[in-house]
Protein backbone atom coordinates (compact mmCIF):
# COMPACT_ATOMS: atom_id res chain seq x y z
CA UNK A 1 0.00 0.00 0.00
CA UNK A 2 2.82 2.36 0.92
CA UNK A 3 4.61 1.51 -2.33
CA UNK A 4 1.50 2.38 -4.32
CA UNK A 5 1.19 5.74 -2.57
CA UNK A 6 4.86 6.51 -3.26
CA UNK A 7 4.43 5.50 -6.89
CA UNK A 8 1.38 7.75 -7.29
CA UNK A 9 3.22 10.60 -5.57
CA UNK A 10 6.24 10.13 -7.83
CA UNK A 11 4.07 10.15 -10.96
CA UNK A 12 2.27 13.23 -9.68
CA UNK A 13 5.59 15.05 -9.07
CA UNK A 14 6.84 14.10 -12.54
CA UNK A 15 3.66 15.49 -14.11
CA UNK A 16 3.93 18.64 -12.03
CA UNK A 17 7.58 19.18 -13.05
CA UNK A 18 6.69 18.60 -16.69
CA UNK A 19 3.91 21.18 -16.44
CA UNK A 20 6.25 23.74 -14.87
CA UNK A 21 8.96 23.17 -17.48
CA UNK A 22 6.46 23.32 -20.36
CA UNK A 23 4.94 26.54 -19.05
CA UNK A 24 8.40 28.09 -18.79
CA UNK A 25 9.23 27.02 -22.33
CA UNK A 26 5.99 28.53 -23.54
CA UNK A 27 7.12 31.91 -22.26
CA UNK A 28 10.50 31.77 -24.00
CA UNK A 29 11.03 33.27 -27.43
CA UNK A 30 11.86 30.57 -29.98
CA UNK A 31 14.02 32.21 -32.65
CA UNK A 32 14.50 28.93 -34.51
CA UNK A 33 10.76 28.63 -35.00
CA UNK A 34 10.56 32.19 -36.34
CA UNK A 35 13.33 31.44 -38.83
CA UNK A 36 11.44 28.33 -39.94
CA UNK A 37 8.49 30.56 -40.90
CA UNK A 38 10.63 33.11 -42.78
CA UNK A 39 8.64 32.55 -45.99
CA UNK A 40 5.45 33.53 -44.19
CA UNK A 41 7.19 36.64 -42.88
CA UNK A 42 8.16 37.63 -46.41
CA UNK A 43 4.70 36.93 -47.85
CA UNK A 44 2.96 38.96 -45.13
CA UNK A 45 5.35 41.88 -45.69
CA UNK A 46 4.76 41.85 -49.46
CA UNK A 47 1.02 41.61 -48.93
CA UNK A 48 1.09 44.67 -46.66
CA UNK A 49 3.09 46.63 -49.25
CA UNK A 50 0.56 45.84 -51.96
CA UNK A 51 -2.40 46.63 -49.70
CA UNK A 52 -0.90 49.97 -48.63
CA UNK A 53 -0.68 51.31 -52.19
CA UNK A 54 -3.48 49.33 -53.83
CA UNK A 55 -6.00 51.44 -55.78
CA UNK A 56 -4.02 54.64 -55.16
CA UNK A 57 -3.49 56.92 -58.14
CA UNK A 58 0.13 57.73 -57.29
CA UNK A 59 0.98 54.32 -55.84
CA UNK A 60 4.49 54.09 -54.39
CA UNK A 61 5.03 57.77 -55.21
CA UNK A 62 3.22 58.52 -51.94
CA UNK A 63 6.36 57.22 -50.18
CA UNK A 64 8.17 60.12 -51.88
CA UNK A 65 5.51 62.82 -51.63
CA UNK A 66 4.85 62.49 -47.88
CA UNK A 67 8.43 63.04 -46.66
CA UNK A 68 8.99 65.80 -49.24
CA UNK A 69 5.97 67.75 -47.99
CA UNK A 70 7.10 67.34 -44.37
CA UNK A 71 10.63 68.39 -45.24
CA UNK A 72 9.42 71.59 -46.92
CA UNK A 73 6.94 72.51 -44.16
CA UNK A 74 9.20 71.81 -41.19
CA UNK A 75 12.27 73.11 -42.97
CA UNK A 76 10.58 76.51 -43.28
CA UNK A 77 9.28 76.31 -39.71
CA UNK A 78 12.74 75.45 -38.39
CA UNK A 79 14.30 78.35 -40.28
CA UNK A 80 11.64 80.68 -38.88
CA UNK A 81 12.34 79.55 -35.28
CA UNK A 82 16.12 79.13 -35.27
CA UNK A 83 17.13 81.65 -37.97
CA UNK A 84 20.02 79.60 -39.39
CA UNK A 85 22.56 81.47 -41.50
CA UNK A 86 23.08 78.45 -43.77
CA UNK A 87 19.67 77.61 -45.20
CA UNK A 88 20.95 74.69 -47.32
CA UNK A 89 22.54 72.94 -44.34
CA UNK A 90 19.42 73.54 -42.29
CA UNK A 91 17.16 72.06 -44.96
CA UNK A 92 19.29 68.92 -45.22
CA UNK A 93 19.47 68.56 -41.43
CA UNK A 94 15.68 68.82 -41.15
CA UNK A 95 15.38 66.27 -43.96
CA UNK A 96 17.45 63.77 -41.97
CA UNK A 97 15.37 64.32 -38.83
CA UNK A 98 12.04 64.03 -40.64
CA UNK A 99 13.01 60.84 -42.48
CA UNK A 100 14.37 58.95 -39.46
CA UNK A 101 11.33 60.09 -37.45
CA UNK A 102 9.13 58.80 -40.26
CA UNK A 103 10.69 55.37 -39.84
CA UNK A 104 10.22 55.44 -36.06
CA UNK A 105 6.64 56.74 -36.00
CA UNK A 106 5.40 54.54 -38.86
CA UNK A 107 7.02 51.46 -37.31
CA UNK A 108 5.47 52.07 -33.89
CA UNK A 109 2.06 52.78 -35.39
CA UNK A 110 2.02 49.82 -37.80
CA UNK A 111 3.38 47.33 -35.28
CA UNK A 112 0.92 48.49 -32.62
CA UNK A 113 -2.02 47.75 -34.92
CA UNK A 114 -0.53 44.68 -36.61
CA UNK A 115 -2.16 42.00 -34.44
CA UNK A 116 -5.65 43.44 -34.75
CA UNK A 117 -5.22 44.08 -38.47
CA UNK A 118 -4.33 40.40 -38.96
CA UNK A 119 -6.90 38.97 -36.57
CA UNK A 120 -8.47 36.95 -39.41
CA UNK A 121 -5.44 34.64 -39.67
CA UNK A 122 -4.61 34.25 -35.98
CA UNK A 123 -7.00 31.37 -35.37
CA UNK A 124 -6.86 29.67 -38.77
CA UNK A 125 -3.35 28.21 -38.76
CA UNK A 126 -0.47 27.92 -36.29
CA UNK A 127 2.57 30.14 -36.70
CA UNK A 128 4.72 32.23 -34.33
CA UNK A 129 2.64 35.33 -33.66
CA UNK A 130 5.79 37.46 -33.58
CA UNK A 131 5.89 37.04 -37.37
CA UNK A 132 3.07 39.58 -37.69
CA UNK A 133 4.77 42.61 -36.04
CA UNK A 134 8.05 41.66 -37.74
CA UNK A 135 6.36 41.76 -41.15
CA UNK A 136 5.01 45.25 -40.36
CA UNK A 137 8.54 46.36 -39.54
CA UNK A 138 9.74 45.08 -42.92
CA UNK A 139 7.12 47.21 -44.73
CA UNK A 140 8.28 50.33 -42.88
CA UNK A 141 11.86 49.60 -43.96
CA UNK A 142 10.81 49.63 -47.61
CA UNK A 143 9.22 53.07 -47.22
CA UNK A 144 12.30 54.28 -45.36
CA UNK A 145 14.60 53.05 -48.15
CA UNK A 146 12.69 55.18 -50.67
CA UNK A 147 12.85 58.26 -48.42
CA UNK A 148 16.52 57.64 -47.74
CA UNK A 149 17.32 57.86 -51.45
CA UNK A 150 15.59 61.26 -51.49
CA UNK A 151 17.70 62.38 -48.54
CA UNK A 152 20.92 61.34 -50.25
CA UNK A 153 19.97 63.26 -53.40
CA UNK A 154 19.13 66.38 -51.37
CA UNK A 155 22.34 66.00 -49.37
CA UNK A 156 24.60 65.69 -52.42
CA UNK A 157 22.78 68.47 -54.30
CA UNK A 158 22.86 71.07 -51.51
CA UNK A 159 25.82 70.16 -49.29
CA UNK A 160 28.06 67.71 -51.12
CA UNK A 161 29.24 64.14 -50.71
CA UNK A 162 28.84 62.51 -47.27
CA UNK A 163 31.81 62.16 -44.94
CA UNK A 164 33.33 58.95 -43.54
CA UNK A 165 30.78 59.09 -40.69
CA UNK A 166 28.13 58.24 -43.30
CA UNK A 167 29.02 54.55 -42.99
CA UNK A 168 27.83 54.55 -39.37
CA UNK A 169 24.23 55.31 -40.32
CA UNK A 170 23.13 51.60 -40.43
CA UNK A 171 23.89 51.39 -36.70
CA UNK A 172 21.51 54.23 -35.91
CA UNK A 173 18.87 52.79 -38.24
CA UNK A 174 19.18 49.49 -36.37
CA UNK A 175 18.94 51.40 -33.08
CA UNK A 176 15.75 53.07 -34.35
CA UNK A 177 14.27 49.73 -35.44
CA UNK A 178 14.97 48.05 -32.09
CA UNK A 179 13.45 50.95 -30.16
CA UNK A 180 10.40 51.18 -32.44
CA UNK A 181 9.86 47.43 -32.33
CA UNK A 182 10.05 47.41 -28.53
CA UNK A 183 7.47 50.18 -28.13
CA UNK A 184 5.26 48.87 -30.93
CA UNK A 185 5.28 45.30 -29.61
CA UNK A 186 4.23 46.44 -26.15
CA UNK A 187 1.34 48.47 -27.56
CA UNK A 188 0.40 45.66 -29.95
CA UNK A 189 -0.10 43.35 -26.96
CA UNK A 190 -2.08 45.97 -25.05
CA UNK A 191 -4.11 46.81 -28.14
CA UNK A 192 -5.59 43.32 -28.24
CA UNK A 193 -7.08 43.75 -24.77
CA UNK A 194 -7.71 47.50 -24.68
CA UNK A 195 -8.90 48.98 -27.96
CA UNK A 196 -8.39 52.54 -26.68
CA UNK A 197 -4.67 52.10 -27.39
CA UNK A 198 -5.15 52.74 -31.12
CA UNK A 199 -6.44 56.23 -30.29
CA UNK A 200 -3.65 56.97 -27.80
CA UNK A 201 -0.74 56.04 -30.08
CA UNK A 202 -1.18 58.86 -32.67
CA UNK A 203 -1.39 61.38 -29.82
CA UNK A 204 1.80 60.06 -28.19
CA UNK A 205 3.64 60.11 -31.54
CA UNK A 206 2.53 63.69 -32.15
CA UNK A 207 3.85 64.71 -28.74
CA UNK A 208 7.09 62.81 -29.40
CA UNK A 209 7.60 64.69 -32.66
CA UNK A 210 7.72 68.03 -30.85
CA UNK A 211 9.67 66.96 -27.75
CA UNK A 212 12.44 65.35 -29.82
CA UNK A 213 14.96 67.19 -32.05
CA UNK A 214 13.26 66.18 -35.32
CA UNK A 215 13.16 69.54 -37.11
CA UNK A 216 14.78 71.63 -34.38
CA UNK A 217 18.34 71.10 -33.15
CA UNK A 218 19.28 69.42 -29.89
CA UNK A 219 21.08 72.62 -28.89
CA UNK A 220 17.80 74.53 -29.21
CA UNK A 221 16.16 72.24 -26.64
CA UNK A 222 19.18 72.32 -24.31
CA UNK A 223 19.12 76.12 -24.35
CA UNK A 224 15.42 76.23 -23.46
CA UNK A 225 15.14 73.39 -20.93
CA UNK A 226 15.82 73.92 -17.20
CA UNK A 227 18.89 72.14 -15.83
CA UNK A 228 16.84 69.51 -13.99
CA UNK A 229 15.21 68.31 -17.23
CA UNK A 230 18.33 68.16 -19.40
CA UNK A 231 19.45 64.69 -18.16
CA UNK A 232 15.94 63.36 -18.84
CA UNK A 233 16.00 64.80 -22.34
CA UNK A 234 19.47 63.48 -23.14
CA UNK A 235 18.67 60.00 -21.77
CA UNK A 236 15.78 59.69 -24.21
CA UNK A 237 16.86 57.06 -26.79
CA UNK A 238 15.05 59.02 -29.53
CA UNK A 239 17.37 61.98 -29.00
CA UNK A 240 20.44 59.78 -29.52
CA UNK A 241 18.88 58.11 -32.58
CA UNK A 242 17.88 61.34 -34.31
CA UNK A 243 21.05 63.21 -33.39
CA UNK A 244 23.22 60.26 -34.43
CA UNK A 245 21.44 59.91 -37.76
CA UNK A 246 21.91 63.62 -38.46
CA UNK A 247 25.58 63.30 -37.55
CA UNK A 248 26.14 60.40 -39.95
CA UNK A 249 24.25 61.89 -42.88
CA UNK A 250 24.90 65.60 -42.49
CA UNK A 251 27.86 65.90 -40.17
CA UNK A 252 25.78 67.79 -37.58
CA UNK A 253 27.27 68.01 -34.11
CA UNK A 254 26.44 65.03 -31.88
CA UNK A 255 25.56 66.68 -28.57
CA UNK A 256 24.57 63.63 -26.52
CA UNK A 257 27.29 62.85 -23.93
CA UNK A 258 28.59 59.27 -23.85
CA UNK A 259 26.98 58.43 -20.51
CA UNK A 260 23.52 59.42 -21.78
CA UNK A 261 24.08 57.67 -25.09
CA UNK A 262 24.88 54.42 -23.26
CA UNK A 263 21.95 54.86 -20.87
CA UNK A 264 19.66 55.27 -23.90
CA UNK A 265 20.89 51.97 -25.33
CA UNK A 266 20.37 50.23 -21.97
CA UNK A 267 16.83 51.63 -21.74
CA UNK A 268 16.08 50.38 -25.27
CA UNK A 269 17.39 46.87 -24.55
CA UNK A 270 15.35 46.71 -21.34
CA UNK A 271 12.26 47.82 -23.26
CA UNK A 272 12.91 45.10 -25.85
CA UNK A 273 13.32 42.43 -23.17
CA UNK A 274 10.14 43.31 -21.29
CA UNK A 275 8.10 43.80 -24.47
CA UNK A 276 9.11 40.38 -25.78
CA UNK A 277 8.32 38.74 -22.42
CA UNK A 278 4.96 40.48 -22.27
CA UNK A 279 4.09 39.53 -25.86
CA UNK A 280 5.16 35.88 -25.54
CA UNK A 281 3.32 35.55 -22.24
CA UNK A 282 -0.05 36.70 -23.62
CA UNK A 283 0.11 35.63 -27.28
CA UNK A 284 -1.77 32.39 -26.57
CA UNK A 285 -4.76 34.40 -25.33
CA UNK A 286 -5.00 36.70 -28.36
CA UNK A 287 -7.69 34.56 -30.02
CA UNK A 288 -9.86 34.85 -26.88
CA UNK A 289 -9.92 38.64 -27.06
CA UNK A 290 -10.15 38.97 -30.82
Amino acid sequence: MQLNILTILWVYLKCLMKTIVDSQKANVLNLTEIFRFKDLLWNLAMRDVLVRYKQTIMGVLWAIVRPLVNIIIFGLLSQFIEHSTNVADKLVTVSAGVIIWGLISTSISDISNSILNNSNILTKVYFPKLIIPLSSLAVCLIDFAISFVILLIVKIAFVGMPSVAFFLFPLFVLYALVFSFSIGLFFATLNVKFRDIKFIIPFLLQVGFYVCPVFLSTQFYLDKLPEVLKPVFLSNPLVSIIDGFKYCLIGAEFLVPQVYFISGIVITLLLLFFSLRYFVKFEKTFADYI
